[in-house]
């Protein structure tokens, strides 16, 4: 039995930093998880920060953090359009923890300068570090 597969590419704004035949992509939504698999509808999901469950062909996975962003599925392709992307290997924990910090220390305050959409995405943004390295 062959499973079908599709391309799936992950861009950033520097460059093409995944490309290749895939099984499925688990990816986080606005409003939860979401599934795509081969033969998937068209559709344009946005994203936010977390980490991809990518399947590749072979039957292992792949476990990026992506940044905020936006899915695209077409007929013969999905595309991740995110801000950035990193995979587990390349991840300074320690940095991510110290970010995560900060931004939740941020958020306690009550500080009238503080820019809360902007403290919540670095939130977002380190935890979903953290989960991409099963630290989450």
């Amino acid at each position: 039995m062959t499973t079908k597969t599709f391309l799936f590419e992950i861009l950033t704004l520097e460059k093409v930093f995944f490309s290749n035949e895939v099984r499925f992509v688990v990816a986080p939504g606005l409003e939860g998880s979401f599934e795509i698999l081969a033969g998937h509808a068209p559709y344009v999901f946005a994203l936010q920060p977390g980490a991809l469950q990518i399947r590749l062909p072979d039957g292992s996975d792949q476990r990026p953090a992506v940044g905020s962003g936006f899915l695209v599925v077409q007929k013969d392709r999905t595309t991740a359009l995110v801000r950035s992307a990193e995979f587990p290997e390349d991840i300074d924990v320690e940095r991510a923890r110290r970010a995560k910090g900060r931004a939740e220390k941020r958020l306690e305050g009550e500080s009238p300068d503080l820019d809360r959409g902007r403290a919540k995405a670095a939130l977002q943004k380190a935890n979903a570090r953290l989960k991409a390295r099963d630290l989450e």
